[in-house]
């Protein structure tokens, strides 16, 4: 082999050497490539996973407050309905028993019943509304809700005889009483109309 093919030879050699190495590059380059997409890919997965945990928790969230509000209104309603059993015991049994024991004239049942069944419902409202402090809504509530009570006793009880105020004619007390009710009940109408009327006019 003379001079000529070995530097033939020897530049064959380093040709392919540099396609070699320039393979190598590309296949680096290609493994470069694809890392970076993966990465990529596992990010974005990585992101797709974390979102759905956030939409999860969010959804375990609300899930928990749905049950929370849930046995929270089956408990209002519970505690509502003892607290009406309370203040019926006491307008029918109570104070109807104290009036007997301590002999005091039956028509100041009346002012009892109403003075029990008012705060009685001021409370009840007021727990119904799950606020601390008492507004002028409760209070035209309890109001009016002490007044109709206190009317759907009285009106038999004078009616019937069971009870009978002194120098008052039944038919008289059942008919003022009435109008006293009905102006309390109109009362409570209006006045709510307006409130709401004036919260509107404010919202807007």
């Amino acid at each position: 082999m003379d001079d000529s093919d070995k530097k033939e030879l020897k530049t064959e050699l380093e040709k392919l050497q540099s396609e070699k190495e320039d393979l190598i590059n590309d296949i680096r380059d290609l493994d470069w490539a694809k890392i970076i997409k993966l990465e990529k890919e596992n990010e974005e997965l990585q992101k797709k996973v974390e979102w759905l945990d956030k939409d999860k928790k969010k959804l375990d969230r609300k899930e928990n407050l749905f049950r929370q509000v849930s046995n929270s209104r089956h408990r209002m309603w519970l505690n509502s309905f003892k607290i009406i059993i309370v203040i019926g015991i006491v307008d029918l049994l109570v104070i109807p028993l104290l009036v007997t024991f301590f002999k005091i004239p039956l028509q100041w049942i009346f002012l009892g019943i109403g003075i029990v069944t008012f705060f009685g419902l001021l409370l009840l409202v007021n727990y119904m509304s799950g606020t601390s402090s008492y507004d002028s809504g409760e209070l035209r509530k309890a109001i009016t809700g002490s007044f109709i009570v206190t009317y759907l006793i009285f009106v038999p009880l004078i009616s019937f005889g069971t009870v009978t105020i002194p120098l008052i004619d039944p038919i008289s007390a059942v008919a003022s009483f009435t109008w006293i009710v009905a102006i309390v009940v109109i009362f409570y109408f209006v006045s709510r109309a307006i409130e709401e009327y004036v919260k509107i006019k404010h919202g807007k």
